[in-house]
């Protein structure tokens, strides 16, 4: 697999991101490729990926990936990568009402390609950590707890 493949279809994955396009991320893949990291529920494909990028950037509609370091072994389809993360919290994300926290959250993806796209993302990233910088960690949590409050709250009604 030459290189500039690999190189076109992550880069058209990290401009989805960047963009807030889910459409321009799904492209990216190949059929059946799957994406999964801590803040999936699994391996996620097709309709599943677009879905997580939406509820990604309306949670966090600031959100940005910078690519600190990547290498690539283009024999295997491979590529290596350590980005960062940065967002503020001002949008519903799954079940937390916004915190209005802002993140910057440093990871590594391992991926995978063929001649077709990127088969599969395996995200690692600190949860801990992301939890921690929004302040949902004792004792942050307290003073985040009227918030979260009104937030099931409205979720509720």
């Amino acid at each position: 697999m030459a290189g500039s493949t690999i190189d076109t279809y992550y880069g058209r994955y990290v401009e989805g991101w960047n963009d807030h396009d889910p459409e321009v991320v799904i492209e990216a893949f190949a059929d059946g490729g799957t994406i999964s990291d801590p803040a999936t529920d699994g391996a996620l494909s097709g309709d599943e990926i677009k879905e997580w990028v939406e509820e990604t950037t309306e949670g966090f509609p600031d959100v940005r990936f910078e690519v600190d370091r990547r290498v690539a072994d283009e024999e295997a389809g491979r590529l290596f990568v350590e980005w960062t993360m940065y967002g503020t919290h001002t949008g519903p994300f799954g079940p937390l009402p916004p915190t209005g926290e802002s993140v910057e959250l440093s990871g590594v993806d391992v991926i995978t390609f063929s001649d077709d796209g990127i088969t599969s993302i395996d995200g690692y990233f600190d949860m801990a950590e992301f939890k921690e910088e929004l302040g949902l960690t004792f004792p942050s949590v307290i003073g985040q707890l009227p918030k979260l409050a009104v937030g099931a709250a409205k979720k509720a009604l």
